[in-house]
């Protein structure tokens, strides 16, 4: 019996940690706050695609930098979004985002940047956001 509580205990930290790594992910690919400096847009998107390693081995062809606190970006899993469908939640409130656009061709990854202040729908899983589903 000892060992069965203890296997659960040990299964619901690992199920914590693994959501806790998909949220980490999710931040590195979309949250940039406060906002990185760079002379314009698209110096942003190529600074901030090769800073956190997002187009490695290939050019990623879009990507979104939400420039939004974590801690704001973390409440559309619960008071600060609105349920969607399934584990989708759309924020409540625009953020500033910048989309990022590839124009280049791996390994010349080159992007052009375009601000824009939108809701953010993403997924979610414990209360954390795992996806960034679109901007609405």
């Amino acid at each position: 019996a000892v060992s069965c509580s203890l296997l659960a205990i040990l299964l619901g930290f690992l199920m914590v940690q693994s959501c806790e790594g998909h949220y980490r992910d999710f931040a590195n690919r979309h949250i940039d706050y406060p906002k990185t400096a760079a002379n314009n847009h698209n110096a942003y998107c190529n600074l901030m695609m090769a800073r956190r390693g997002l187009n490695r081995r290939v050019c990623k062809p879009t990507n979104t930098f939400i420039n939004g606190s974590p801690r704001s970006v973390q409440a559309i899993c619960g008071s600060g979004g609105t349920h969607f469908r399934g584990n989708l939640y759309t924020s409540r409130r625009r953020f500033r985002v910048v989309v990022c656009r590839s124009t280049g061709r791996f390994p010349n990854c080159n992007y052009r940047g375009r601000a824009q202040s939108k809701r953010v729908r993403v997924g979610c899983r414990n209360r954390l956001p795992v996806h960034l589903d679109k901007l609405v």
